[in-house]
């Protein structure tokens, strides 16, 4: 086990967590999230982190709700977390839907994670338009302004996050160089399904937070931090700011979060279709499971 790395991946409402736990009871692993909601510490309901209180998930609860958190901060506890496993002679497990946290596993050697937040150049930036953003990094990198797609040319955090790492004329260290992930034998098996058969088991989820009390604990969470805070800035938060604040109706809000839960599949799915060395596992398929089972079986047994 002192190589090995199992990745368990995909959009949202794909059951990986789930899936997770039994491969871990199975081939004695331990998980580590790779979740980017779930870093905060009180947002529990909208976040999914509705686990067996028996089971250990590493990587949770990290940060308070108005703290930033980085893809390089994670990346760093990432690694910390496998070699602890690995010390136990265990399987180390990653699971989540965020592609750039899995991706600083995967590829290690990206120098742009440990590039630091430019303060300056972001309060300046975050206060223009996101057109005017738009043609800024045009004019700086037109080729991969153009590679971009619809989603990301209108992600004003993404389009300064790209311009600031354009500018770093710092080149980070290599983490290869340093001897990170050289030798790891990963499985990568990413969990995937047609958008109509994950819509329905996303309003499915929508419906039952809210049932669980994700308005009282959004009210809970509004007693210490603010709509400002990054943690009420995500996805099953952030819909329901005009309903506390504003007084819209709960039927706009909910509908508003089941919509931006099938727009993050979207782009969840698009993501994990660029990325490499992955094999792709449709749960809408009969006997998916015993597909999975049997790859990591085999992957699991070889030296």
């Amino acid at each position: 086990m002192s190589n090995k790395i199992l990745i368990i991946s995909g959009p949202t409402a794909t059951g990986k967590t789930d899936l997770a736990i039994k491969l871990a009871k199975k081939y004695n692993g331990e998980l580590i999230s790779a979740d980017s909601r779930q870093i905060y510490q009180g947002l529990n309901i909208g976040t999914g982190k509705d686990h067996p209180q028996n089971i250990k998930i590493h990587l949770i609860d990290l940060i308070t709700p108005h703290q930033s958190f980085s893809v390089a901060q994670y990346q760093k506890l990432a690694f910390q977390e496998i070699a602890k496993i690995h010390q136990k002679n265990k399987l180390p497990i990653i699971v989540g839907g965020t592609g750039q946290y899995i991706d600083a596993i995967v590829d290690p050697n990206k120098l742009t994670y440990s590039i630091k937040p430019n303060k300056f150049l972001r309060y300046f930036l975050n206060r223009l338009p996101n057109s005017t953003i738009q043609k800024i990094y045009q004019i700086l990198d037109k080729k991969n302004f153009e590679s971009l797609n619809n989603s990301e040319k209108h992600n004003p955090h993404r389009l300064i996050r790209k311009i600031e790492i354009f500018f770093s004329k710092k080149s980070p260290p290599s983490l290869l160089k340093e001897g990170m992930g050289v030798d790891w034998n990963i499985l990568h098996l990413s969990l995937t399904a047609p958008t109509s058969f994950l819509y329905p088991r996303i309003d499915t989820r929508v419906q039952k937070r809210l049932n669980l009390g994700l308005l009282d604990e959004i009210k809970k969470i509004l007693t210490q931090y603010s709509w400002s805070d990054p943690g009420l800035n995500t996805l099953a938060y952030k819909e329901f700011k005009d309903y506390f604040s504003v007084g819209a109706s709960l039927a706009d809000a909910q509908s508003k979060w089941t919509f931006d839960e099938h727009a993050y599949a979207r782009r969840q799915l698009t993501w994990f279709k660029k990325q490499k060395n992955i094999s792709f596992i449709d749960i809408s398929k009969s006997k998916y499971q015993s597909k999975i089972f049997t790859k990591v079986n085999k992957w699991y047994n070889l030296s």
